[in-house]
């Protein structure tokens, strides 16, 4: 991997049409819903999987969710940086390629360790789709519109998550698991070509209007380094983390307490809060992008301004959620899934926007790394630990108190966010490609 330079053809310097964008960010769309919805297929066929495999839980927790985010974690920063030297059209259809197979091999699986490969390869596809796709939405769009771009592109994943258990709930009980999941390996399978004929590689940093880069691509070690350097990123990746760990350490108990503090059966929990999570989600990231990128007209601090307000307002609504009726916690949990999908576009534009554009896919590697370890990986084991060290003096109830000792991390996301603030104005200016007269604005 290491050995592989660029040779992507002779690449336009001219930015390519609106019509072209837009072809080209409606296909990002539709591959990163393929991606989640297979990834998601599984959480409405865990039962029949079980039985027929002779599975435990434990099991089907491992192939359901902990593959694939092992692989995700261990392939996503050198499939970054073979994006960064190499093509990224070239490695995003590849990506739904291998993820494709892999959800045809789950479905011929006949036993647990067929399965993990298969779910292992739905990892490995989604770790070599999320760097480069995003960054090549920062090539081919300039700042003012880029927060906008991926927005839009931000509502294939919440499609995905709604479209996998909804459409797969219902091909289960009308065909089986197996069909299921081979049927569910199509639209990968429609998408790589369309992806690798109809789309164009694009120059890091055109739509920046950067320079073509003639060095030779510098080592992992001396890239990390260059962009910790900048100051605005370590605090502001460290908040959108922790804001991560907190909304899903709600989400992955939210059943488990409606259950044990409101006596609501975890089968009408889990359909009340998929509604709320999307919906919420949806509108959150349809709106956040636009919204920052009319805000940072004005001033560019509002691009991280977003994670801060999104930290505060989580952990007060968080609060609501503990302390409130039944029949308020999804609505608020949809509220908050709507507040923190507005700073999730605004987050991938600053991390893509401030770092150079040879770095661009493995400076969002390290962020999704981040995220997962910290947000995904932490959350629930943070609240699930408090809980049992709670139980033996709030027995049931130790969970919601749990919980609420957990809303304690809202409080260093919104000083790290307020950090970030402070340097983002200096950093902006000096990464190129700002509107000038915001920079300008936000510098006095």
């Amino acid at each position: 991997m290491a050995d592989i330079e660029p040779r992507a053809p002779a690449l336009s310097e001219t930015l390519p049409s609106m019509a072209y964008r837009s072809w080209f960010l409606f296909i990002m769309v539709l591959v990163s819903a393929s991606v989640q919805g297979e990834r998601y297929l599984m959480v409405v066929m865990v039962e029949p999987i079980r039985r027929e495999l002779g599975l435990s839980d434990a099991a089907i927790g491992m192939v359901k969710d902990m593959i694939i985010a092992i692989v995700y974690i261990l392939a996503i920063i050198p499939l970054a940086r073979l994006a960064d030297r190499w093509s990224k059209r070239k490695i995003v259809a590849i990506a739904a390629t291998v993820w494709s197979l892999a959800i045809i091999v789950c479905g011929m699986a006949k036993n647990f360790w067929v399965l993990l490969i298969g779910r292992a390869g739905i990892g490995l596809g989604e770790g070599g789709f999320t760097p480069p796709s995003q960054a090549w939405i920062a090539d081919l769009f300039p700042v003012r519109q880029r927060a906008t771009a991926l927005s839009i592109f931000l509502l294939g994943a919440s499609l995905g998550t709604f479209l996998g258990p909804a459409v797969g709930g219902w091909a289960v009980q009308e065909y089986g698991w197996r069909n299921t999941l081979i049927f569910g390996s199509i639209p990968g399978f429609i998408l790589a070509p369309i992806v690798w004929f109809t789309l164009r590689d694009t120059r890091a940093g055109l739509a920046d209007g950067a320079p073509i880069e003639t060095s030779p691509p510098a080592s992992f070690l001396k890239t990390a380094r260059e962009l910790m350097a900048i100051k605005t990123l370590p605090p502001f990746i460290l908040a959108a983390s922790l804001n991560a760990l907190l909304t899903m350490g709600f989400i992955s108990w939210a059943p488990a307490f409606m259950e044990r503090t409101h006596g609501m059966p975890a089968n009408e929990a889990g359909l009340q809060m998929g509604g709320a999570l999307f919906f919420g989600s949806a509108i959150g990231h349809t709106v956040g992008g636009p919204l920052a990128d009319f805000l940072g007209r004005r001033d560019l601090r509002w691009y991280v301004w977003m994670m801060m307000f999104s930290g505060a307002l989580a952990t007060g609504i968080g609060w609501l959620i503990l302390t409130g009726s039944a029949d308020r916690v999804f609505p608020l949990y949809g509220l908050n899934m709507l507040i923190g999908g507005l700073s999730a576009a605004p987050l991938m534009a600053v991390v893509s926007g401030l770092v150079p554009s040879r770095s661009r896919a493995t400076a969002i590697a390290v962020l999704m790394v981040s995220i997962q370890v910290i947000g995904l990986g932490g959350g629930p084991v943070l609240v699930g630990w408090l809980s049992d060290m709670l139980r033996p003096i709030y027995g049931e109830d130790s969970l919601g108190m749990a919980m609420r000792w957990a809303l304690l991390v809202g409080v260093p996301s919104t000083i790290l966010a307020w950090i970030a603030s402070l340097s983002c104005r200096t950093d902006f200016a000096t990464a190129g490609g700002w509107n000038g007269a915001a920079v300008n604005h936000a510098m006095h």
